[in-house]
């Protein structure tokens, strides 16, 4: 749905690896990830590649999760990093603030990281996501996008609070020009 709205083909399912994330993060200005988030560092489950011939063999953790440590072997051009995924803005508090997957994309060059603070529905995720991504398109800059979007889960009956106000957006206030021809 995102790669449709913003006209990029994205990386799913087996293709989402962790080489391959990280080979595309560097030269791109808008990442968007829809997956699986640690609630204790917010760190991002991507597909997993199976070490042997057995199908449901899962390889170690290592092999799969974007950690803090992988961003910040990277250079992020982004402009915009969307952590459509559980608990991605969690992390570690300290005196300096939270250290998480977040601040590692903010530390490696990232302008602006969107994240969630909680668990979050897929479904609400999805409408919201959708949302956000069509005021994005449309010019609006990332906060209002946001704004927008959630105002729309409210007068749409989605009115449990749980189910959008997860979403916060740190760094600058981004704007993007698409290509309005898509």
């Amino acid at each position: 749905m995102v790669g449709r709205l913003v006209g990029v083909p994205p990386l799913v399912e087996e293709q989402a690896t962790k080489q391959a994330v990280l080979e595309r993060i560097c030269s791109v200005s808008l990442i968007h990830f829809a997956a699986h988030g640690s609630a204790e560092r917010g760190e991002i489950a991507l597909s997993p590649v199976p070490t042997s011939n057995r199908r449901n063999a899962i390889p170690p953790r290592e092999a799969y999760m974007l950690t803090m440590a992988d961003v910040s072997r990277v250079k992020v051009r982004a402009k915009l990093v969307v952590l459509s995924c559980c608990h991605s803005g969690s992390g570690e508090i300290r005196a300096e603030g939270v250290i998480g997957i977040a601040r590692a994309f903010l530390g490696s060059g990232a302008r602006s990281v969107l994240v969630a603070l909680w668990t979050i529905s897929d479904s609400a995720t999805e409408q919201l996501m959708s949302r956000f991504y069509e005021h994005l398109v449309e010019g609006e800059s990332a906060s209002e996008s946001l704004h927008q979007a959630m105002k729309w889960m409210r007068k749409n009956g989605l009115t449990n609070v749980s189910e959008w106000a997860s979403f916060t957006l740190i760094g600058d206030d981004v704007r993007f020009e698409f290509d309005k021809q898509r």
